[in-house]
């Protein structure tokens, strides 16, 4: 795997690592990313430990 630079390298294994946690808990990688994105603006600090794929993730919409 050819990345570019050392940074993009790092950046790329980041990205795989929250496909690979999508496919354990079986999340749809697309749904989760712009969910996630879309939640970022308004998540405290102390909260971006619910951003994570895991088995407890809904969408926003699931969560109302």
């Amino acid at each position: 795997l050819f990345a570019g630079s050392h940074e993009a390298a790092q950046r790329a294994a980041m990205i795989y690592s929250f496909m690979a946690s999508c496919k354990e808990h079986q999340i749809n990688p697309y749904q989760w990313l712009k969910d996630t994105l879309d939640r970022i603006p308004d998540t405290k600090l102390s909260e971006l430990h619910t951003l994570i794929p895991s088995p407890q993730w809904r969408p926003m919409e699931q969560n109302t």
